[in-house]
């Protein structure tokens, strides 16, 4: 994916999201995101969106596609509406949190 392919579908995503009470919100992807996972999931967001207008079956299913993606990617995205930013970070993966609740209890 071209800079100028993520910077598009970037753009796309805030002309459709940041509207109406997301306006004043700012989106920050960690710099543990690579760009191209950050554009895929961005665009997934914008999708699945889209795809609430629909019937709810086409919606709940295009939904966990969704989640599927960016759980194999290890991306996720959160909404913090008292600082209103919705960020983009690496979600640390089910093996390595067990590894660290390992290192802790055992030490």
């Amino acid at each position: 994916m071209t800079k100028q392919e993520i910077e598009k579908i970037i753009e796309a995503w805030k002309k459709h999201l940041q509207t109406g009470g997301l306006e004043e919100y700012k989106l920050e992807i960690d710099d543990n995101v690579p760009m191209e996972f950050a554009a895929i999931a961005l665009y997934l967001d914008s999708k699945t969106v889209k795809a609430s207008g629909e019937s709810e079956a086409y919606y709940e299913g295009y939904r966990q596609a969704s989640v599927d993606a960016l759980n194999v990617m290890g991306v996720q995205i959160a909404q913090d509406d008292q600082m209103k930013v919705i960020t983009l970070f690496r979600k640390e993966s089910d093996e390595a949190k067990q590894e660290e609740l390992k290192k802790h209890i055992w030490g």
